[in-house]
């Protein structure tokens, strides 16, 4: 049994917005119920990720508060102030998740250690030269380490069987074969055809809202035809879990659109086409991310689609950082993109975390309830039964309307959504469905732990 609670108190209170380098402040309240001796009570800033993929964290201070003893009864503050890291910035996406928080701990010998955290909201102010973020490797060097590794194999395999059983030298001859064929269908069949493609995009470090342009050239060996030429220009989550023989990818595509460059026609021999690339990032596009096991990832991919023919293909990927300017248009990356709608520049999705992270905290909970309350989103909800809620048993229901049990996606958030007469209709034919739509927090339900939303009649 703990021999002290603890508590942390933010001088800025719930649902504050922290800039990366700046300083958070606030105090550690200790409850005392045993007399204790502590060897430090350790404050530190750190992030940490959730989601599918594998747990990565890292923390950018900390700093012990006291050393010594305490006795049962008392009641001790202590203050504190803390720098706030600059990079990753806070996320809430559909697989990936990064959040920072404040943690404090008391180190008891030999027994349990109190723990407190309260999570805090982070958007960055460095530029992209001081964003941690990694570039990918090219796919050419990929492939020459694959090749480089893939030779050594075989030929130390080909040896070996060579000398302890020449019949084998079949099977080892067929993996060069397969590799072969495997090389010559993906690159050297397009490349006959369409000779050298040349496709280039600038600049590839881009901050959001930027535009990339750039240029796809053509010189046909052959006649050619072909059925498009696309650009799709995608965003993507890739998280991993588990490892080895466990090791499961998830992937989830959040934003992508596809331009047509060409349509269907025939590219004649010798004759060169220029086609050029535009692209607009969104104003809120969440920045690149590169951490272990969780990757966020924005590219663009070319692809001539030749009928009875490999295509070919090309992707290139993006650095979407930071610029280090001033913040003159919204706040990117502190969720999924979505429509901010709000006059306060929040997501649903950042409300959802944090009521979802403070289920367990009553009076945190009620605090960022008051504060949200009042706030108009854009809301995803999926539908679980309607309620035969009655006008007079809760003041929140429409008159000839009613009231619908619902749940968030992720986290799975419990909601109450008050619907109007008008939209009857549609809910009676969503079913247990998802439901997209406009919605205004009106407060929490106790009894039932759930988000109250009354749904707008316009």
């Amino acid at each position: 049994m703990a021999k002290c609670d603890l508590s942390i108190e933010l001088a800025e209170g719930a649902n504050f917005l922290y800039e990366g380098g700046g300083t958070v402040r606030g105090k550690v309240r200790v409850n005392v119920d045993q007399d204790v001796k502590c060897s430090g009570l350790v404050v530190e800033s750190v992030w940490k990720t959730h989601g599918r993929g594998n747990v990565t964290s890292g923390t950018f201070a900390s700093t012990t508060l006291f050393q010594g003893e305490w006795v049962a009864g008392q009641v001790v503050e202590y203050p504190f102030e803390l720098p706030v890291g600059d990079w990753p910035p806070s996320y809430h996406g559909h697989y990936l998740n990064v959040d920072h928080y404040i943690d404090a701990r008391v180190k008891i010998p030999w027994g349990f250690d109190p723990k407190a955290s309260v999570p805090i909201l982070m958007r960055p102010t460095c530029g992209p030269e001081a964003a941690v973020t990694k570039k990918a490797p090219s796919r050419s060097v990929f492939a020459g380490i694959f090749i480089g590794v893939f030779l050594m194999i075989w030929c130390s395999g080909f040896m070996f069987f060579m000398v302890q059983n020449p019949f084998s030298l079949i099977c080892v001859g067929i993996f060069p074969v397969l590799f072969a064929v495997g090389y010559a269908i993906k690159v050297l069949l397009p490349k006959y055809l369409l000779g050298e493609v040349v496709y280039e995009v600038s600049p590839t470090v881009v901050a959001p809202g930027d535009q990339v342009k750039g240029e796809l050239v053509l010189r046909p060996r052959k006649n050619v035809n072909v059925n498009a030429i696309t650009l799709n220009f995608e965003a993507r989550e890739v998280c991993v879990s588990g490892s080895g023989s466990n090791k499961t990818t998830h992937k989830h595509v959040f934003f992508e659109r596809t331009t047509e460059l060409q349509s269907a026609t025939t590219l004649a021999a010798g004759q060169e086409r220029r086609f050029p690339i535009l692209v607009t990032l969104p104003e809120d596009a969440p920045y690149t991310l590169d951490l272990p096991s969780n990757d966020l990832i924005w590219a663009t991919t070319l692809r001539i689609d030749i009928p009875r023919w490999p295509d070919w293909s090309k992707e290139i990927a993006l650095q979407v950082l930071p610029s280090g300017k001033p913040m003159e248009r919204p706040v990117p990356s502190i969720a999924q993109p979505a429509v901010r709608d709000n006059a306060d520049g929040i997501t649903f999705a950042e409300t959802a975390n944090h009521l979802w992270s403070l289920r367990d905290e009553p009076e945190q909970l009620a605090t960022l309830v008051d504060a949200v309350t009042g706030l108009s989103f854009r809301i995803e909800a999926f539908v679980e039964r309607r309620l035969l809620y009655a006008g007079d048993e809760d003041p929140h229901v429409f008159k000839d309307g009613y009231a619908v049990w619902a749940h968030y996606g992720d986290p799975p958030l419990p909601l109450v959504l008050y619907v109007p007469h008008q939209l009857a209709d549609d809910f009676e034919q969503i079913g247990r469905d998802r439901w997209v739509g406009q919605g205004t927090i009106v407060g929490w339900d106790d009894r039932h732990r759930r988000l109250q939303i009354k749904l707008d009649t316009e």
